[in-house]
């Protein structure tokens, strides 16, 4: 067996020397002593730690301290029975009172000798070296006038004028923490054999995979440096770990600047270990990792967005959320209704982060960005977010999606059952889809998929919401621009609430910045709410409908219709078309 190279801390003298005479007898060990006692003892080891020590051996609060600042192994000099009982019975020849005062590898030792004796003896247990001078003073005060402790203890009593016995460690102590140096070694020996030939097993394989132990210190990785993305992908992994602990298994997509990336993490556990371990697996992607038509999330990319989040006075959203949190704990569809700036897409986040799929990707298309190139990436290819599993695929602005890719994507449930594997929840902008409604694919999702429907209200129809709404809004705000504002005047909450919100819980949130830049006091007032809400533009509705000559026949008032709204947005088809609930190709063929 190798000669192993140790290095002793001994609190004093006495010790320092038993530990030399002790190691002298041994051919195993090769044992540098030093004497110092607690932080001394600390920065000894810091100043060492490149001096190829196999461990580290010292005694009681110094031993404990020492752990904290080195990864190598740091064994305890025990006191033994006899170590301890020797100093009580010199302590119980002393006639004035005494307490016995240090931490628990001490006073635990000093318990059960009492315990055995049938003795009452005062003991003090410190769990750190600031409590030490209170404690002893406290004492002090209180008659006792001999103290029984380790170096630390002692060393603080004797500045006190108290009078003193060390709890000094003996021969078979020293003699026992070398003879659990060599057991731990050999132990680590056999665990490094483990790990070389799992390595082995691994390095063969087309694995890529990273691990670290409980402290998170890499044990294992054969990620290559030359690949793409390495320090993003080794970072990303860095912050999964906690995840990891929490969740003990997920399955996560990142995209990064040149690669998207498969990390699927499990907690693993080995001779009484833990070891967090990530498989990594690189994923071809037609797409910029900056797209808005599909966005990859993962559980750990935002905060966690749970239904307590919607704190709500309104019956109609509680009803909403209570629904929502059934629907959650199903595979079924999901379709959320609601005006632009509901809440949709929190709404739609909470129902995964809810789910028992919360471990694996959450995947958002939007359809106001998608194209043909996008639709047919996820229609062919291999690499496609519909070729997963056990992914929560949320498609938004469903109403702007064309005609032609509403029948292609209605065939490609029907041939593939994607929604089997995966679960789907669809939203789209209620008072802009009534021509969406009324088509073939609103009636598929409906009766054919079972989608569940869910209808966020709008912000007029939560009125009572609004100085919840614009408080917590107000919190954000204040760490965003430093101002201190306490909150919103009666005569301000009062115009919140009376105003008519064409863009709901968005808009709300951007008036309320607004107003807090414009606020220099501590209450937001009625005239600032005044000049801010009169610059809001809520469309004349009921001017452009009186417009409309309702006589017509339904294809003409379609076509007044998107005549009025093109004009009223200066012939601009995309806005015209986000409008009116439909793509820009539909609005094209309309007005041809």
């Amino acid at each position: 067996m190798d000669t192993l190279k140790i290095l002793a801390v001994a609190p004093y003298n006495g010790l320092k020397d038993l530990i030399n005479e002790v190691a002298k007898e041994r051919n195993d060990l090769v044992v540098d002593t030093v004497e110092a006692d607690m932080l001394e003892g600390v920065e000894v080891v810091k100043a060492l730690k490149d001096k190829g020590y196999d461990a580290i051996i010292s005694r009681a609060g110094t031993a404990e301290l020492i752990r904290t600042v080195t990864d190598l192994p740091v064994i305890d000099i025990k006191l033994s029975i006899i170590d301890m009982l020797m100093a009580i019975k010199l302590a119980q020849n002393y006639v004035g009172r005494f307490v016995i005062v240090g931490y628990k590898s001490i006073t635990d030792t000093a318990n059960i000798i009492c315990q055995m004796n049938g003795d009452y003896v005062e003991i003090k247990t410190i769990t750190d070296i600031s409590e030490i001078q209170d404690c002893l003073t406290e004492l002090k005060e209180l008659g006792v006038s001999l103290i029984v402790g380790d170096v630390v203890t002692i060393n603080h009593a004797k500045k006190l004028g108290l009078n003193t016995i060390l709890v000094t460690s003996g021969r078979e102590s020293v003699t026992s923490a070398f003879d659990e140096v060599i057991k731990l070694h050999k132990l680590i020996r056999k665990m490094e054999h483990k790990n070389m030939l799992m390595k082995k097993i691994i390095e063969d394989s087309n694995v890529s995979v990273i691990t670290f132990n409980a402290n998170k210190k890499v044990v294992y990785s054969n990620i290559p440096e030359n690949i793409d993305d390495y320090h993003a992908i080794i970072k990303e992994i860095e912050n999964l770990s906690d995840t990891l602990l929490k969740k003990k298994g997920f399955k996560v997509l990142k995209k990064f600047d040149k690669s998207v990336v498969n990390i699927k993490g499990e907690l693993q556990t080995f001779d009484d270990s833990t070891y967090l371990t990530f498989y990594v697996e690189n994923q071809k992607s037609a797409f910029k990792p900056l797209d808005k038509a599909i966005v990859l999330k993962n559980i750990t990319d935002t905060a966690h967005v749970n239904f307590e989040t919607f704190f709500t006075s309104s019956e109609l959203v509680r009803n909403v959320i209570e629904d929502a949190k059934a629907y959650s704990m199903t595979r079924s569809p999901i379709i959320i209704f609601g005006e632009k700036g509901t809440g949709k897409d929190t709404l739609a986040h909470a129902i995964f982060q809810h789910s028992h799929l919360n471990h694996n990707p959450f995947i958002v298309i939007d359809a106001k960005y998608m194209n043909e190139q996008k639709w047919t990436y996820l229609f062919e290819s291999e690499k496609s977010e519909f070729a997963g599993a056990d992914f929560t695929i949320y498609i938004k602005n469903l109403h702007l999606m064309d005609d032609a890719y509403q029948g292609l994507l209605e065939s490609y449930f029907l041939q593939t059952k994607v929604h089997k594997r995966n679960r789907f929840i669809f939203s789209l902008i209620g008072v802009q889809s009534k021509l969406f409604e009324q088509g073939s694919f609103f009636d598929f999702l409906k009766n054919k998929l079972n989608a569940f429907p869910i209808h966020m209200p709008n912000l007029n129809q939560r009125k009572e919401d609004i100085p919840s709404l614009a408080s917590l809004f107000l919190g954000d705000l204040i760490l965003k621009y430093g101002k201190q504002v306490i909150g919103l005047d009666h005569h301000a909450i009062k115009l919140l609430q009376d105003f008519q919100w064409s863009n709901n819980i968005d808009q709300l949130k951007r008036v309320m910045e607004e107003l807090i830049i414009l606020t220099d006091s501590y209450y937001i007032n009625a005239e600032t709410v005044q000049k801010v809400l009169a610059n809001e533009h809520t469309p004349n509705f009921h001017h452009a409908l009186n417009s409309i000559d309702l006589n017509k026949t339904l294809d003409e008032i379609n076509r007044d219709i998107i005549n009025q709204v093109l004009s009223e947005e200066n012939y601009n088809q995309s806005k015209a078309a986000e409008r009116l609930g439909i793509s820009r190709s539909t609005l094209w063929r309309k007005i041809k």
